[in-house]
């Protein structure tokens, strides 16, 4: 082989070797990159699998609000009943207190007109009794 030849292939094996180191840092640096991505995705990973614990968690609380909204309304229109009934039941005593009241003014006028009766026959029966003291 002429030396040309030989001086032609040494220059394109230098630029191979260069080449293929180029090609293995590179690869290199992809492999780092990859095993970087693949570290992150498993993070992520697990960080979506404790998002999707929380959701669960959060779905279990909202059921467990939802229960105790409706209890709290059925609590509620008993209540609503409870007062419809108490302010029934009071509307129901002041009419009785007022008749009752309207009573007690009669029943006071009857006793004061008997009591003006007693009065008086008490006063003449202390006059009979004087008269027969004195008769005596």
């Amino acid at each position: 082989m002429s030396e040309e030849r030989f001086d032609q292939i040494e220059k394109m094996m230098a630029q191979l070797i260069q080449m293929v180191g180029h090609n293995n840092a590179v690869t290199e640096e992809l492999r780092q990159d990859v095993s970087g991505v693949k570290q992150d995705v498993a993070v992520l990973k697990q960080d979506v699998n404790g998002l999707k614990q929380d959701v669960v968690g959060l779905k279990q609380d909202v059921s467990g609000l939802k229960q105790d909204v409706v209890g709290l309304r059925q609590d509620i229109v008993a209540l609503d009943a409870k007062m419809e009934k108490g302010f029934a039941d009071i509307v129901t005593m002041v009419n009785v207190l007022g008749e009752k009241v309207d009573k007690i003014e009669t029943t006071q006028a009857k006793h004061s007109d008997l009591l003006e009766v007693f009065a008086v026959r008490t006063t003449n029966q202390e006059a009979e009794i004087l008269g027969l003291k004195r008769a005596k």
